[in-house]
């Protein structure tokens, strides 16, 4: 837990003896420093110390967020007129919303991270059907082909590599003793990212390297349809992301199937994988320009494959006819789907325009990226693995009723939930 009570250098209450050096020294903390840039380390048992002599300071004031503030603390705080509070930290609501700098090098981050991602899946691809990957190998391997990429600094957080009955839980991670090999019979999922200089990663894709079935299938398809819906909706500035976490959901609800996690999470520049307050839950902020987060709907049957796609989006400014004020999202994460797995017969005409839309801005992004690297084999893949879907013509005729319906449904949302 930090506190800044004054204007001196911050105070770090926190357990001491789980920071390593490095750490304390990346912190100004080591050797001990009590200058401005520095922090102080201080043991977390006596941060209730410090605010009550804090508090009998003339003339001072403890601002707090309720969301996350312990109650053990904030009855601390007397008499009341020397509290302030808020939801969230303006901190926290400051950094969620990335400048035109921290969104231009996020998104040159999510382009190397691609290149990682779309390295593994081709591995994968060719190495499966000879029988010897596992789980372990996979998640080495794409953490490995992460430190060539520029500015890496390692993992965000530890690889989900999870095949047929384990990737059925949620947030499994292999260990060595529930290590499954790779098969072209199961269904694979991989939940990975990277840490960068420039912004942090997060995605997860799914596949398949044999014949699925056919509910195999229709589960992805509508995975994917929901995260289509959630990236393609068109929102007024300001909404809350939990009046559109059901669009996520809907195509999965149609046919009596759910997931038990969250839709989405905020995203660090360089910094938390999961950066809270952003995100699809009841008390998750409203989005502004200039926000990340992820969507992130899934399937999972126990005991036989789990199924989620992730992508990161940012917040941006929507084109529209008559309003003004107006989001969507852009995606910045750079790796298509698996086509084995996508039942374009139940998709409408609107979402697959817009995953056209979508492998057309990686074949345009992406193409370069990989031929400056060398990676011909890659850029191959890449190029097969985003043929068009719709024919031109067909996609012409829908782009003029994408955004009207869009934002129709979203108005509708809010009229019903308000």
């Amino acid at each position: 837990m930090t506190h800044n009570l004054g204007t001196t250098a911050p105070r770090l209450f926190v357990h001491i003896e789980r920071l390593s050096e490095e750490l304390m020294v990346y912190l100004n903390a080591w050797p001990p420093c009590y200058q401005a840039q520095c922090v102080q380390l201080l043991d977390y048992a006596s941060v209730r110390i410090y605010l009550g002599n804090y508090l009998t300071r003339p003339n001072v004031r403890v601002w707090i967020g309720t969301e996350y503030t312990t109650r053990g603390l904030s009855e601390l705080i007397t008499p009341e007129e020397k509290i302030l509070t808020s939801a969230y930290s303006p901190v926290l609501i400051a950094k969620a919303v990335k400048g035109e700098r921290e969104r231009s090098i996020l998104k040159e981050a999510h382009v190397r991270d691609a290149v990682a991602v779309m390295q593994l899946l081709l591995w994968l691809e060719n190495s499966v059907p000879r029988g010897n990957e596992t789980e372990l190998t996979a998640a080495h391997f794409v953490n490995e082909a992460r430190k060539q990429q520029h500015n890496n600094k390692g993992p965000s957080f530890e690889t989900i590599s999870a095949s047929g009955p384990n990737a059925a839980l949620a947030h499994y991670s292999p260990t060595p003793e529930t290590n499954r090999n790779l098969s072209v019979n199961e269904m694979y999922l991989v939940d990975s990212g990277g840490q960068y200089l420039d912004g942090t990663t997060d995605i997860t894709r799914t596949v398949h390297w044999g014949t699925p079935t056919n509910f195999q299938k229709e589960a992805f398809t509508r995975v994917l349809m929901g995260s289509i819906e959630i990236s393609r909706t068109i929102f007024p500035q300001g909404t809350r992301g939990v009046y559109m976490e059901m669009l996520g959901r809907r195509a999965l609800w149609e046919v009596g199937l759910n997931y038990g996690h969250g839709t989405g999470h905020g995203v660090g520049n360089y910094f938390g994988v999961h950066e809270w307050p952003v995100g699809f839950q009841s008390n998750n902020i409203p989005f502004k320009e200039g926000m990340f987060t992820s969507i992130e709907p899934g399937y999972y049957k126990e005991d036989d494959f789990g199924i989620r796609i992730e992508d990161v989006v940012v917040v941006v400014p929507a084109e529209t006819k008559y309003g003004h004020n107006y989001m969507t999202f852009e995606i910045v994460s750079l790796v298509p789907y698996d086509r084995k797995l996508i039942d374009t017969s139940i998709m409408s005409p609107q979402q697959l325009q817009w995953l056209d839309t979508y492998y057309k801005k990686i074949r345009t992004i992406m193409g370069p990226e990989l031929e400056k690297q060398g990676l011909k084999e890659e850029q191959a893949w890449m190029m097969k693995n985003t043929e068009p879907f719709l024919t031109a013509t067909a996609s012409a005729t829908l782009s003029t009723l994408s955004s009207l319906t869009l934002t129709l449904t979203v108005l509708s949302l809010l009229q019903l939930l308000s």
